[in-house]
């Protein structure tokens, strides 16, 4: 029987085995015509390039390629910063990216400042680039994005040709002075991702997911009162009346997603995030905002030491307790322990939270020895305090 009558799925059982192998693959599609369609698409739908690789040539393939771009599935690329030498690169990547319709999952390790690449080929910038189509390329599969682009409107734009978008991961590379001179995120339609579940960068583009149905956030930069749903922070008092009223809804299944009517915040089971607020205040606020939290993470630059008193201790616990589904919490390295409470049946018993202990002790050193008649030594370099957690 010959290769061609064998049918496409027997032929791409067999090529399967040399997918970790791009040469070995490059070498089956040369070998046969009946062999070539099933390695060609198995050559091209993982594609991992970067100048180290050497494999950067790929992406002016794909550029002119467009039979070969649709054959892509999951695509990195490593870029070095945009100069002269590289910018050929980019715009060869540029039309790359508007023919890959097919992709799955997307990661650009590039240089911030050109986010234009999400953009469809225009005369832009005094590049000679001819439109490739007259409308926004669309990306039904892609479910996956990493870049570290801001949120600008390039790439606020390409969000919304992405309805399939489970993951986004922005890494901001920017210093804290370009932070401070950095506009404000641009606008994104609250009908762009809708879908989106999880997320990791800057926390200062959250309000631009509000209406996202989040169950798992990871957020850089400092997480301020203004950028949670709740803008004004309450007294602690109106915190705790608010909070017990409330209450929380029960778990979502993994995949039921939000109808227009549900408070989105009520999705939200694990966030990590660093503020420089007041630690107390802004856990009400999030206890208000995502009642369902499951794990939660807080490191803040605020000068805790001025507060481990009975009152914050209680302070935070009574939030703690807010939050039926929370069974782990971290603040700023101290993990917090929870316990039922034994007055109540085991059935209706609910959970309290004790912090932990935060007094001094010394730190213990063996005894020093005199007796070698050697002169003492009163350095200061056990004159240390070990705070144990």
């Amino acid at each position: 029987m010959h290769l061609a009558a064998l049918p496409v799925e027997l032929l791409d059982a067999i090529l399967a085995p040399l997918a970790p192998s791009p040469a070995s693959l490059a070498a089956a599609a040369l070998s046969s015509a009946a062999l070539n369609p099933s390695a060609t698409r198995l050559l091209y739908r993982h594609l991992s390039l970067s100048d180290y690789a050497g494999n950067l040539s790929v992406i002016r393939l794909l550029a002119s390629r467009p039979d070969l771009a649709s054959l892509v599935r999951t695509f990195s690329v490593h870029l070095s910063d945009a100069d002269p030498a590289t910018l050929p690169t980019y715009a060869h990547l540029q039309r790359a990216l508007v023919r890959m319709t097919n992709l799955t999952s997307l990661a650009l390790y590039v240089d911030a400042s050109t986010s234009w690449i999400l953009s469809p080929p225009h005369a832009q910038n005094g590049q000679m680039c001819e439109i490739l189509r007259p409308d926004p390329p669309f990306y039904p599969r892609l479910e996956h994005l990493t870049c570290n682009f801001p949120l600008d409107p390039h790439l606020a734009a390409f969000l919304g040709q992405l309805p399939s978008l489970i993951s986004l991961q922005l890494a901001s590379l920017l210093s804290d002075a370009e932070i401070e001179s950095e506009p404000e995120p641009a606008f994104l339609h609250s009908s762009h991702i809708p879908l989106l579940e999880a997320y990791t960068g800057p926390a200062r583009v959250l309000p631009a997911l509000a209406s996202r149905p989040l169950r798992a956030v990871h957020l850089s930069g400092d997480l301020t009162l203004d950028l949670l749903p709740s803008t004004s922070a309450p007294s602690a008092e109106e915190a705790m009346s608010h909070l017990r009223k409330a209450g929380a809804t029960s778990n979502h299944p993994h995949h039921q997603h939000a109808s227009p009517d549900t408070d989105t915040g009520t999705l939200l089971q694990v966030m990590s995030a660093i503020t420089s607020a007041p630690p107390a205040p802004l856990l009400e606020a999030l206890a208000l905002a995502y009642p369902n939290l499951v794990c939660l993470r807080l490191m803040t630059t605020h000068a805790l030491w001025d507060l481990p008193d009975l009152a914050f201790y209680s302070r935070i616990a009574n939030t703690l307790a807010t939050l039926p589904h929370l069974t782990a919490f971290e603040l700023s390295g101290m993990h917090w322990q929870s316990r039922r409470k034994s007055s109540e049946p085991p059935a209706a018993a609910e959970k309290e939270w004790i912090s932990p202990p935060v007094s001094p002790r010394a730190a213990e050193f063996p005894p020093p020895d005199f007796e070698d008649g050697e002169p003492r030594d009163y350095d200061f370099d056990g004159a240390f305090l070990d705070w144990s957690y």
